[in-house]
């Protein structure tokens, strides 16, 4: 089984480069991706990494556009959402406001054995890098 793959064009879709294999921390379908004001790059899409504890999830990957072009794993990448049937969730669409707050909208099944609905996340990158230091912290 391979990652998801990336392809590049410098001449606004005339000519790509060649795919190249993403790592696994962004491996995952319908991905969608937004500049946080500091620069970063937001991208949500449902989680399909072969061995992972959110797979079939809603997730976050934080990163900079720079670590998708060097094949690094980002920052990090957070579960934004538990679904409780298989792969069923995640078109996302995503925006951001004027004052950096992420706004994430999709569906999925996130009550086990309920119809899906549709669910929006609001959050900022300085609450999930707060999240993720703790995380880590308590990794260690």
């Amino acid at each position: 089984m391979k990652n998801s793959y990336v392809i590049f064009s410098r001449d606004e879709g005339k000519t790509w480069t060649e795919p190249r294999e993403l790592p696994g921390a962004l491996t995952g379908d319908r991905h969608v991706a937004k500049y946080a004001p500091d620069g970063r790059l937001l991208i949500s899409f449902r989680d399909t990494t072969h061995e992972s504890p959110t797979k079939g999830d809603w997730v976050a990957w934080v990163g900079t556009y720079d670590d998708i072009v060097q094949g690094r794993e980002g920052q990090y990448r957070i579960r934004l959402k538990d679904n409780t049937k298989g792969a069923d969730c995640a078109y996302p669409g995503v925006e951001v406001l004027p004052d950096g707050t992420f706004v994430l909208t999709t569906y999925g099944h996130w009550q086990q054995g309920e119809q899906p609905y549709i669910l929006s996340v609001r959050l900022k990158l300085t609450e999930t890098d707060a999240l993720a230091a703790k995380n880590a912290k308590a990794g260690d």
